[in-house]
């Protein structure tokens, strides 16, 4: 960071002190200019106040240049034959005739009709124009001027070696500057370095304070991190608490397996109390089967990568076909099936099945004698299909409806006979509807019912695996 910051500095500070130098060399170049140009009216105003004679333009001139040891300018006069006719003295040493640009008129005196001249260590730039009387009939004089810019080129070498040396200079500046500025700019971020290294699974809860205030560069940073820190903490705590179910989960059928066995060997038996013990611990087998499925489903749900498989279907026949499978452990609990509504549904047949199942199923087992659990198909109007399962049971308090589809949570462990509910089936529903990029929700009304809603968008979902059909 201190390199970038010198780097860019330095870059910067020499870009612009360059800008100076070349706008300065081009203000003595348009200097130069303007002074030829100034010069060359002058002196054309002096030839025809003298009664276009070049004898009053040679004295003009001679006055002018004669006056000090370093001239500003000297100048020659050419009669209409090229021959010299005047010229200020050492001029045909220094700058023949040969060395100057054509002549042009007056007002053509320009950039590019002047000429850069350098002789004995002596820069000097070169313009001649044509002078000549209104009734010359093409008798034109010439006259050669050079300008002597030594002086104005020692002004701009001195620039040069004084930018030289204030750029020698500023580095070092600009080192202990940049060491300075980032050592102060990343100190907040060694704050929230150090708020990450503290961070351990015993200690989730920490955040980043947000005094003393943060630059408002990184206060959106200390928001992100402090919103992860607050995810990570939600996430651990729900698989600590998940770790623990889980092993309550399997401990009670273990229990009761290890209990039957260690009966059964306490004294000799006959073998109908053996083909007992073997039927109930065949039952606990298959209550471990069972967990041991459904959570191998909600793994696979969460790693999946791939699509579901999605079939256009009648989600009413579909119902109906469901119903009908549940129609004996409804009618074992004197619970009526009713189905309404028509809809086309586009979704994995099996996921589908799976998923309604479960709620139907939860709904006979928590339907009082005499009810009903009614199944409703229906559009909404963004094209979503939804379906309702709404029992008329006892219903659930509120205190339980945030937790409802978390993994084996159970609003009335007591109400759910031996073997049968393992606090899976509304997380197999959720996960499925997540799987179809839909939604699960529940509502309940103590001693009223409940009412479970999935809706299925009409989008084909994605990301997700198409072996999780298949189970």
């Amino acid at each position: 960071m201190t390199l970038l910051y010198t780097l860019t500095s330095f870059v910067a500070v020499a870009a612009f002190t360059g800008v100076l130098y070349w706008m300065l060399m081009v203000n003595f170049n348009a200097e130069h200019l303007r002074f030829l140009r100034s010069k060359a009216e002058e002196l054309t105003e002096d030839f025809r106040d003298g009664g276009n004679r070049p004898e009053a333009l040679l004295a003009e001139i001679t006055k002018e240049t004669s006056g000090t040891i370093l001239s500003q300018y000297r100048a020659r006069v050419l009669t209409p034959q090229d021959g010299v006719f005047g010229e200020t003295p050492t001029m045909d040493h220094l700058l023949p005739t040969s060395v100057f640009p054509a002549a042009v008129a007056l007002g053509a005196i320009g950039k590019r009709a002047v000429r850069d001249r350098y002789v004995g260590g002596r820069h000097f730039v070169l313009a001649a124009f044509r002078v000549s009387p209104p009734d010359s009939a093409g008798r034109a004089y010439t006259v050669q001027l050079a300008l002597d810019v030594t002086r104005d080129d020692a002004l701009l070498a001195d620039y040069r070696r004084g930018l030289l040396l204030f750029l020698t200079l500023l580095v070092p500046v600009l080192v202990a500057a940049g060491y300075f500025v980032t050592h102060r700019g990343l100190r907040p971020l060694q704050r929230i370095s150090r708020a990450a290294q503290a961070v351990t699974p015993a200690r989730l809860s920490e955040r980043i304070p947000l005094d003393p205030p943060w630059p408002s560069e990184l206060v959106e940073l200390v928001h992100v991190f402090n919103g992860m820190m607050a995810r990570l903490e939600e996430a651990f705590t729900r698989l600590s608490r998940f770790s623990a179910d889980l092993a309550h989960e399997l401990r009670t059928p273990l229990n009761n397996l290890m209990g039957e066995v260690e009966v059964c060997l306490s004294r000799e038996r006959n073998p109908q109390d053996y083909r007992q013990a073997l039927a109930s611990n065949l039952e606990e087998c298959r209550r471990l089967t069972t967990l041991t499925e459904n959570l191998l489903f909600i793994a696979r749900a969460e790693e999946a990568g791939r699509s579901v498989g999605i079939t256009e279907f009648d989600a009413r026949e579909a119902c109906e076909r469901i119903l009908a499978y549940h129609a004996t452990a409804a009618a074992n609990r004197d619970v009526r099936l009713v189905c309404e509504g028509e809809a086309r549904l586009r979704a994995d047949p099996i996921l589908f099945r799976q998923a309604l199942s479960n709620l139907l199923a939860n709904a006979i087992r928590h339907s009082l004698a005499g009810g009903e659990v009614r199944i409703a198909v229906s559009k909404s109007r963004a094209g979503n299909v939804e379906i309702e399962v709404r029992d008329q049971g006892e219903g659930i308090a509120p205190e339980h409806l945030p937790h409802v589809f978390d993994r084996f949570y159970q609003a009335d462990p007591s109400r759910s006979p031996r073997g049968q509910g393992t606090g899976l089936g509304l997380s197999i529903v959720r996960s499925i509807m997540e799987l179809h990029g839909g939604t699960a929700g529940l509502e309940s009304e103590r001693n009223v019912g409940t009412t479970v809603r999935i809706c299925f968008p009409t989008g084909v979902p994605s990301a997700k695996m198409t072996e999780l059909s298949s189970l």
